[in-house]
């Protein structure tokens, strides 16, 4: 059995599934692109075609794998444990052959960009003051905004490291959320060491405070998917998004990623945004043009980072990928134990947008998430200008957020698509 897999032979039964198959003009299972990203050892993701008749327990008994976990609302989407000594991609290679599949991959472990590329990190003790006056907030436009909207009947959940639940800031707008690392109810933010020495507890807290910043009465739902060292897996991540869609959220902000693609995020993405949720993601730190997923993943709003002078943040990631560029550097927000921390990242920059998009969902319930994809392209400011070296490469630009509601609030909704988010993010699967 272990040698079958390890070479990729292929059954008669699984032989014959991809000959019919071919000759009904069918393609076999989305296969694999060549990756490094480290992943969950004895798992791996699986999507039942619904052209053919096969369970998942038709799926087992070929290829010696055990059902773990089915992802709620995605009926067909399962969590397989591998035999016994079977390499997880390399199974999946074999399984991405066998048309009775979607795909077949990894369980991929996700990681907030701060964990995987350098970031900044200062903490700031009980000071409040620079939080509600920083010079995100006037690169933002905020304060005019916010006579407009202030993100009120809406929810935004943090898919993230959980949340400070009794942060003075933020327990008035918590929700209930779930944590996914420990399977219970309480999310809270598990605040363990220096993220300079690789630990980022208290990632999520500080991230739910920039979306606080921009949008003050939008709820919080904190849902915990990593662990204080920052890493967490795709279906955990799959799951925290669906869960997000079915309790309510408007808006999930994913300030995490890692470097390949997954079938299983993107499917829970579509979920969300056909429903007319918006999920925001970080581009990552790496500096460079590499993709980072979710952010790069379709139907994604992928945000870098820019600096106080609208400069790209030398740790940015960019390309044509990314949405939105806005401020990343020098954040000052939330953080446990009732304080607040000075951090740096596309982390940071993320939450801005996600914030953004609850203020334009608070000012028209029935738009869907490509008109608010738009809007808020529409109304940035181009940086090319002011990066040359980067054109082309920073989406949008810089968000104006007083800008964007003023347009949703005039009723002129752009039509003009800017490659940000495609008519197919939106479009219920049949």
């Amino acid at each position: 059995m272990k040698r079958l897999f390890r070479t990729q032979q292929l059954t008669p039964l699984i032989l014959t599934t991809i000959v019919l198959g071919l000759l009904l003009g069918l393609h076999p299972a989305t296969v694999l692109a060549k990756d490094k990203t480290p992943r969950v050892a004895d798992q791996l993701l699986i999507q039942l075609n619904p052209l053919f008749a096969a369970t998942v327990d038709d799926i087992n008994a070929t290829y010696g794998t055990t059902t773990l976990r089915q992802l709620a609302a995605v009926n067909d989407l399962y969590l397989l444990q591998t035999p016994p000594g079977a390499d997880p991609k390399e199974l999946a290679e074999t399984m991405a052959l066998d048309l009775r599949l979607l795909f077949a991959e990894p369980n991929y472990l996700s990681e907030t960009p701060e964990a995987i590329g350098s970031s900044a990190w200062v903490w700031g003790g009980q000071d409040e003051a620079p939080y509600g006056d920083q010079v995100a907030a006037d690169l933002l436009n905020l304060v005019p905004a916010h006579a407009i909207s202030t993100g009120s009947g809406t929810v935004v959940a943090i898919v993230d490291t959980g949340v400070d639940l009794d942060h003075p800031a933020l327990a008035d707008v918590i929700t209930a959320g779930y944590d996914f690392v420990d399977g219970d109810s309480n999310p809270d933010d598990e605040l363990n060491g220096d993220p300079s020495q690789g630990k980022v507890g208290g990632h999520g807290t500080h991230v739910a405070g920039i979306v606080h910043l921009v949008a003050p009465d939008a709820r919080i739902m904190p849902l915990r998917v990593l662990g204080t060292n920052g890493q967490g897996d795709a279906f955990s991540v799959a799951e925290a998004v669906l869960f997000a869609v079915d309790n309510g959220a408007n808006v999930i902000n994913l300030s995490l990623g890692m470097a390949s693609h997954s079938n299983t995020l993107k499917t829970a993405v579509r979920y969300a945004t056909e429903r007319g949720v918006v999920v925001v993601g970080a581009a990552g730190n790496l500096g460079n043009k590499e993709k980072q997923h979710p952010a790069a993943t379709q139907c994604v709003l992928g945000v870098t980072a820019v600096k106080a002078t609208r400069q790209k943040a030398n740790f940015a990631n960019y390309g044509s990928w990314v949405a939105y560029a806005a401020p990343g550097e020098a954040i000052y927000s939330t953080f446990p134990g009732g304080s607040y921390a000075w951090w740096s990242g596309t982390s940071m920059a993320a939450p801005f947008v996600a914030g953004q998009a609850a203020l334009l969902r608070q000012l028209d319930q029935s738009i869907n998430a490509r008109d608010i994809a738009l809007l808020i392209a529409h109304t940035s400011e181009n940086l090319d200008p002011l990066n040359p070296a980067f054109a082309g490469n920073l989406g949008a630009g810089l968000p104006n957020i007083a800008a964007s509601l003023e347009r949703l609030a005039s009723g002129n909704i752009p039509t003009s698509n800017r490659g940000i988010m495609s008519d197919q993010c939106v479009k219920q699967s049949s």
